[in-house]
């Protein structure tokens, strides 16, 4: 027989608390780390994002036709596309076999041609999808209207087996602010949106897709060119994006994210950066990391501190909240495809944040890039913190059989407290200073979530799922009242003096059995319906009697 102590034990409310868990943003210093950044969950309202959405731009993706280079002492083998508009970011593809060398350059503003610069294949791929042609990674030429290409293959002229993509962003009224106006999110360096930087939503063909977890960090560069100012940043963006969706055919931007030379963060691949987004970064080991890139070609500059330092912490953000240590290797399993050093299902172990190059078949992200990943690691490593005495990260592990994976950054939520969602058993694990660190599993946490969750009126939990007395049915407690489930009856909450009347009878296995709703208004009160009856509660009283 249960008896009314077991709701007496769990009538305390949550009061607010600072927490320190996962991810800072400055040094530690042997202290322990502070929360990672707060995403939205069931209850919470969106972030505040002081720079409105971007006006809808329609970007242009079109075959410039190349003809005669203008005469210079240099443009033996060159071809030319000239046009009355600005040409903006500009790729150059082609037929048959990959040329040895691929080189463009562009008329610049003092009526000059700049140096030939080498532009390099795609080195990424969408998994199972090649892309829609063979290409180069696009390169931004500002305003420039004239640009030449020339390509070699086996000491031989190839130039009249390629051809010249030009890709116009456009231009919104939020591409000067960007950098200044972007979404501040704690424990983020601050975040343009794909609303904020103008991504024109039409053009994402690829659903999000999501893997269990994230187990690692992928560092790119997105080759292309330094130069490019602040206001630049946005529509460079925006290009990638329809260069990588249109023309390459993969249905959205490659990267989970993009990092511009000045710090700026541009959300990239739809679906959330506090989830396990699939994107098209890596080819072979796109499942299970999320991809960085950092805009501008790192293959004899280093990438600015600004930028390394953005780098770093959305590594943080994503590693510390999914509980893994930057300092340590993974194992991953290829799934192969043309830009994969590995073939399908080789598995290899690599850092937790690792180089592009580490696993495709490319320079990425350059070998100044490459020499910057042990700054990565370490300023990683520090944002991050010492993850053992994370609570959530200790109940994760006692309960991984049944929990899975961490799928969903850690954040905060209500009742001042932080939940961590996973990939097994629909579970999440919810803590706070008041009640610590307890699970909530299966159909009881989908009724907990279609509650509100956290700021639901039960509150937060108070004790992981467990078998019912009756052998038939399991429950969780909460704050403010409990949530029972059986099979044939579903999941639903009691609380309250309904609670205190059912308990009164037994619970259960009393005359009344497990509940079969919610609580609903009625004339005169609320009801709750029951296996064998219901129970009532009338305005102004505090005491359930049966119906």
């Amino acid at each position: 027989m249960q008896s009314n102590s077991r709701w007496r034990r769990f009538r305390a409310i949550a009061v607010p608390v600072v927490v320190a868990v996962a991810v800072v943003t400055g040094p530690v210093g042997g202290q322990a780390a502070a929360a990672p950044a707060p995403v939205a969950t069931a209850g919470d309202p969106p972030p505040a994002a002081p720079l409105p959405a971007a006006k809808a731009v329609d970007p242009k993706v079109e075959r410039e036709a190349l003809g005669a280079p203008a005469p210079s002492p240099d443009s033996a083998n060159a071809r030319q596309a000239s046009s009355p508009d600005p040409l903006k970011l500009v790729a150059v593809s082609w037929t048959g076999p990959t040329p040895d060398v691929i080189e463009l350059r562009s008329r610049l503003a003092n009526g000059t041609f700049g140096a030939w610069t080498r532009v390099d294949p795609v080195d990424a791929e969408r998994d199972g999808k090649r892309a829609a042609v063979a290409s180069s990674e696009p390169v931004w030429v500002a305003d420039s209207r004239e640009v030449q290409v020339r390509a070699v293959d086996d000491g031989a002229p190839a130039t009249q087996r390629v051809a010249l993509t030009s890709i116009d962003p456009a231009t919104t009224t939020n591409d000067a602010r960007a950098t200044a106006a972007s979404t501040n999110s704690p424990g983020l360096p601050k975040v343009v949106t794909r609303a904020q930087w103008g991504a024109d939503e039409k053009l994402m063909t690829w659903p999000p897709e999501y893997t269990p977890t994230v187990r690692a960090v992928t560092i790119h560069h997105t080759a292309g060119t330094n130069a490019y100012t602040a206001a630049d940043s946005a529509a460079i963006v925006r290009g990638i994006y329809a260069y990588h969706a249109k023309t390459l055919g993969w249905g959205d931007i490659g990267y989970n994210v993009l990092v511009d030379r000045f710090g700026t963060v541009f959300e990239g691949r739809k679906g959330g950066l506090e989830r396990s987004v699939i994107a098209a970064h890596a080819g072979g080991f796109n499942r299970e990391t999320f991809g960085i890139g950092m805009m501008g070609d790192f293959t004899s500059v280093a990438p600015p501190a600004a930028q390394l330092e953005a780098t770093a912490k959305l590594a943080a953000y994503k590693l510390g909240g999914l509980y893994r240590d930057p300092k340590a290797t993974v194992t991953l399993t290829s799934a192969g495809g043309g830009t994969s050093k590995y073939p399908a299902g080789r598995t290899v172990t690599l850092p937790t944040v690792f180089a592009h190059r580490d696993v495709g078949a490319t320079e990425c992200p350059g070998n100044t890039g490459v020499k910057s990943m042990p700054a990565i690691r370490d300023r990683t490593a520090a944002l991050v913190g010492n993850l053992t005495t994370n609570p959530i990260r200790t109940k994760w592990l006692a309960m991984r059989s049944v929990l899975g994976e961490p799928s969903v950054v850690e954040s905060a939520t209500g009742q001042s407290a932080r939940v961590t969602r996973f990939s097994g058993s629909n579970g999440s694990v919810y803590w706070s200073s008041t009640t610590g660190a307890w699970s909530v599993i299966g159909e009881i946490n989908k009724r907990y979530d279609a509650l509100g969750a956290a700021s639901s009126p039960i509150g937060l939990p108070r004790t992981d799922e467990r078998t019912a007395p009756d052998g038939r049915g399991r429950y969780n407690q909460f704050a403010t009242g409990s949530v029972y489930w059986t099979p044939q009856t579903g999941a639903w909450p009691v609380r309250g003096a309904i609670l205190s009347a059912w308990g009164a009878a037994g619970y259960e296995r009393s005359t009344y059995g497990y509940p079969r709703s919610d609580q609903y208004a009625v004339s005169g009160g609320v009801r709750q319906d029951f296996e064998r009856g219901s129970l009532f509660l009338a305005t102004g009283t505090s005491t359930a009697r049966r119906l």
